[in-house]
């Protein structure tokens, strides 16, 4: 290869791995889920002409070739049990393409370990290294003032036509606020680590000169001080917006970092570092009993909280608030998919048949997951065994490599690549309760690169390893001419296939699509059929919305409105026969033609074949929901120790939970209880609570954001704790 066209492709290269690393700024408000879609679609067309150029320089360039790699080698032999599990699974669409909400798949795991087999490759130096970290650290620190300008209400071109998910929560170009605590953690760290690397290196060049020993200039003792202080700014300032996200999750995530780096002070520390490492550690200790106390705790806490909704939503979790709850039913849901598939589980994302086989209790109610919010369960379920095997032995090799390596390195590079495994850590426990996203993988490849990375240090060996027959074979091979040509045509050939794909997936998650008015349905066809893997998603909106608008549909235009039905009912039945265990367009099927049945007796035999079929996939799950009708009989009376107890009676018909707040005055209303219990229907105020200057309200719930109407129990007006409130019984 000539030497202009070998830069001219590293150039072009390097260029893609630093486009890939704007992922996160990618947002596509013209496309459903515009947080996600358009992630996918960038990262994916970037990874296959990235691994294009650089199948071109490795087959001309032996030096560009991927070395021995026990990491790489797990990565793949997991896409191989991915495979194997979508093929025995229930949906191998699914697990193939997965939905335009995640975007994701086994396609998605592929591209991921391409850019790991890259990164690998054409990374070979400590120097190459911590560029890529410094572009990652720069990135979040990016996106961390751009979340940080939308939050102050900025107006900025493009994100300001998305409005956030969960205000006051900060969710920035991530939309969610969980994704956005997910990726800031990693870059914290990697600022953190970057910082205390350039540090180091200034203070082991003071300490060079001071022996009188040969050292870098004073002017490169300065700069290094100067760019760990900008390294520390970007880390303050990613430190400030994840704190803004309010994600839980994410605050674990960081706790168990910390832990980390404590312990590898501890460790590798010495004098007053290591004794500072073994204090952190009794500390960090003390605070996880008290949190887990506090969390399991019989009330949840809210008369000690800041009046900040962020700090207060962080705080104030607890074992009943409904989103820890749905994530046990979950997890518990989880365990049995396992049991029933222990082998290659439901194939990969297919949790979603998984919940709601199984889901029960409090699960028959929460809003559904299509993934388990924790990691391990999610792949025990959905890739069995083998898969969980593949999933534990990379995220533990990786951690081992780290572990060898760093007493290795020289000191900078040594306290980097321990920021790294902190990462890693806190990285590890944040997916114990969120979810994948596309910046998550994207995050995950890096770290899992980077460690691949340090497997020469951490397990070098005196003479290397002989090659094996098949692979004296392999290179004598591409030793001829003719057979690197023909390699190298069949990854461009890829590259290309790739970008059309991408193209058909984006423009079929146009908005041109979406039922923006009620009487255009029948446009939602040119999505099911601009990218068929992924129609699905489209197939399951009109079923849904053609069950609630049906009666005016037929009362409007009654030929059109059995054109309407006929269609979707065949867009029904490939649902059906795509994704088998999908049973929320089963659900949305089945009211839809019980909805016609009301108005047409002859799609009473299509209602009830329907009907059954969405019972069977999902039989916790009430295919026609009850009412939703609110508690009743809220009143209250003192206890003999001059308390004030609430009390309530149940709807008759079913519900997720009941919910008790309160307010004071002008003050925000707090949370006081999530009773799942039937049985539950008192609430003794917390002492010291004046009932006479509080108000109480109560509600029925199956989720948050799906609650009955309030019902409010006046303030009551004790002059003493013998006093009765007034309009209410003893």
């Amino acid at each position: 290869m000539a030497p202009k066209l070998e830069t001219a492709l590293r150039l072009a290269l390097f260029v893609g791995i630093a486009l890939l690393l704007l992922t996160p700024f990618v947002v596509t408000p013209e496309t459903m889920f515009p947080f996600v879609v358009g992630k996918g679609v960038w990262s994916r067309s970037v990874i296959v002409v990235v691994f294009a150029l650089w199948a071109v320089l490795a087959l001309a360039k032996p030096e560009y070739r991927p070395p021995r790699s026990w990491l790489l080698l797990i990565l793949g032999a997991g896409l191989a049990v991915s495979l194997l599990s979508a093929a025995t699974g229930v949906s191998l669409q699914r697990s193939l393409w997965s939905t335009y909400e995640r975007m994701q798949g086994v396609v998605d795991d592929a591209h991921w370990l391409a850019l790991a087999v890259v990164l690998v490759s054409v990374l070979r130096t400590r120097d190459a290294w911590r560029a890529l970290l410094a572009g990652m650290a720069a990135v979040g620190a990016w996106v961390a003032l751009l979340t940080i300008a939308l939050g102050a209400q900025v107006a900025v071109p493009i994100y300001s036509l998305v409005p956030p998910i969960d205000p006051p929560r900060l969710g920035g170009p991530l939309g969610n606020p969980t994704y956005l605590s997910a990726y800031l953690l990693v870059s914290f760290m990697a600022a953190l680590g970057l910082a205390a690397h350039y540090w180091l290196a200034a203070r082991s060049a003071a300490a060079q000169r001071e022996a009188e020993a040969q050292a870098p200039p004073r002017s490169f003792e300065r700069a290094w001080r100067r760019i760990s202080v900008v390294w520390g700014v970007a880390a303050a300032l990613i430190f400030l917006a994840f704190t803004r996200s309010g994600s839980v999750g994410g605050f674990a995530g960081l706790f168990a970092s910390l832990v980390v780096l404590a312990a590898a002070a501890a460790w590798l520390g010495t004098g007053r570092l290591r004794r500072i490492g073994a204090a952190a550690l009794v500390v960090f200790a003390l605070a996880a009993v008290a949190a887990g106390l506090r969390f399991a705790a019989p009330a949840p806490p809210t008369a000690d909280l800041p009046d900040d909704p962020v700090a207060r939503y962080v705080l104030s979790v607890h074992l009943t608030r409904p989103s820890v709850q749905s994530r046990f039913a979950a997890w518990e849901a989880g365990f049995e998919g396992f049991a029933a598939r222990p082998v290659l589980g439901w194939g990969p994302e297919n949790y979603i048949a998984v919940f709601g086989r199984y889901a029960s209790g409090y699960g028959a109610f929460a809003q559904p997951h299509d993934q388990a919010h924790n990691k391990p369960i999610d792949v025990a379920a959905t890739m069995g065994a083998a898969g969980l095997a593949a999933y534990l032995a990379l995220w533990l090799l990786a951690l081992i490599t780290v572990v060898r390596a760093a007493p290795r390195l020289e000191p900078p590079e040594r306290v980097l690549a321990l920021f790294v495994g902190t990462a890693l850590a806190g990285h590890l426990a944040l997916t114990q309760f969120g979810v994948e996203t596309v910046t998550v993988s994207l995050q995950s490849t890096l770290l899992l690169a980077f460690a691949a990375g340090l497997e020469a240090t951490a397990f070098r060996s005196r003479r290397p390893a002989p090659l094996s027959r098949l692979a004296k074979r392999g290179a004598a091979l591409l030793g001829r001419r003719s057979v690197r040509v023909a390699l190298g045509a069949a990854p461009v050939a890829a590259a290309a296939a790739g970008l059309t794909v991408n193209l058909a997936i984006y423009r079929a998650a146009s908005t041109q699509y979406h039922p923006i008015k009620a009487d255009s349905w029948e446009v939602m066809a040119g999505g099911i059929d601009g990218f068929p893997p992924l129609a699905n998603t489209y197939r399951w909106w009109l079923l849904n919305e053609m069950a609630v608008h049906w009666p005016r549909i037929h009362e409007q235009d009654s030929d059109r409105a059995r054109r309407l039905i006929e269609w979707a009912g065949r867009e029904a039945e490939q649902a059906a026969r795509t994704d088998p265990a999908e049973w929320r367009a089963q659900h949305s099927a089945a009211r839809m033609f019980a909805a016609a049945a009301k108005t047409n007796p002859d799609y009473a035999d299509d209602a009830k074949r329907l009907l059954a079929r969405a019972e069977a996939a999902a039989p916790q799950r009430a295919v026609f929901p009850p009412a939703l009708l609110p508690p009743h009989s809220l009143t209250g009376g003192y206890l003999a120790d001059g308390r004030y107890e609430l009390r309530w009676r149940w709807p008759e018909e079913p519900t997720g939970y009941v919910a008790v707040t309160e307010s004071a005055g002008e003050a925000s209303r707090r949370l006081l209880l999530c009773a799942y219990d039937p049985a539950r229907t008192t609430l003794v105020l917390p002492e010291g609570r004046r009932p006479g200057s509080h108000s109480y309200r109560i509600k029925a719930c199956w989720y948050a954001g799906r609650c009955s109407p309030l019902v409010e129990w006046p303030a009551v007006e004790p002059t003493n704790g013998r006093d009765r409130p007034a309009g209410g019984p003893e």
